[in-house]
């Protein structure tokens, strides 16, 4: 007969059904794991960090009478390099004949015991000083700007954090107490309007703490007091290097923060 009516042999006939059974196994299989198999999951939104909650509060009314002597910077408690203001509230350091490698330094003449009180610097004017060490090496490098506010003691060093006696935050970032720097605040600069608070109330969460808030907006959660300035008359103190800065210690804020809060100059005469 011809070859195209021939059947397939009965082997090969066996192999190509089993062949068929194989694939539809396989198929089947796979259907399943389709269908037991969970949809695709979503992928997760990663939330920022929430802040953490702000414990200061809005401040009562002064209760009893106020300071009424005027918060300023008296000559005896500046360094050799400041030049002051008519009204002694902007500073300015000497930046000439190698002097602008010095920090300047300025404490203030009333200082609290008690309560919760800020005030504010604005950093005015950051002068560019050219090395004259470095222009001979062929090198444009400008001496360093720098400003740090703090608190401190009476009769401290006047160059603030260099001592146990004083604490501040300076415009790198940092915290500096004792000659040690930490992290625990935000770069500032020109422009800028930067609070110090002071919260020695007794009553508070942040108790003998000091904060930081740039422009209104709080950059560094509270910091603890070291042991040393705890119990003592902390004075507002400032440090600078080829700097221009405005101080502020009252009454009125030049950027409120977020709760109300006295200033310095509007404490109550029982916490100085």
């Amino acid at each position: 007969p011809p070859l195209a009516s021939m059947a397939p042999p009965a082997e090969k006939k066996q192999k190509i059904e089993e062949t068929k059974e194989e694939v539809k196994v396989v198929e089947d299989a796979e259907m399943k794991d389709a269908e037991e198999k969970p949809a695709a999951e979503k992928p997760k939104v990663v939330e920022p960090p929430k802040e953490p909650k702000e414990l200061e509060t809005d401040a009562a009314p002064v209760a009893g009478a106020k300071n009424k002597d005027d918060v300023t910077f008296l000559t005896p408690d500046t360094t050799l390099n400041v030049l002051p203001s008519a009204n002694g509230s902007v500073l300015m350091s000497l930046n000439e004949g190698g002097i602008q490698h010095l920090m300047a330094g300025a404490r203030a003449s009333v200082g609290v015991s008690k309560g919760r009180y800020m005030f504010e610097v604005k950093v005015l004017e950051c002068v560019n000083v050219a090395d004259p060490v470095a222009q001979g090496n062929n090198n444009n490098r400008m001496s360093k700007n720098l400003v740090r506010v703090g608190f401190s003691t009476a009769g401290s060093s006047l160059i603030l954090g260099a001592t146990a006696d004083s604490i501040c935050f300076d415009s790198d970032g940092a915290i500096f107490h004792d000659k040690k720097r930490t992290v625990g605040g935000q770069r500032f600069g020109r422009d800028n309007v930067m609070a110090v608070l002071l919260n020695l109330d007794e009553k508070s969460e942040n108790a003998n703490t000091v904060s930081l808030f740039k422009d209104g907006k709080r950059v560094s959660q509270p910091q603890a007091l070291p042991e040393g300035l705890k119990g003592k008359t902390l004075f507002p103190h400032i440090g600078f290097k080829n700097a221009s800065v405005h101080v502020n210690f009252g009454p009125t804020p030049l950027a409120p923060l977020p709760f109300t809060c006295h200033m310095v100059q509007d404490a109550a005469k029982a916490h100085v």
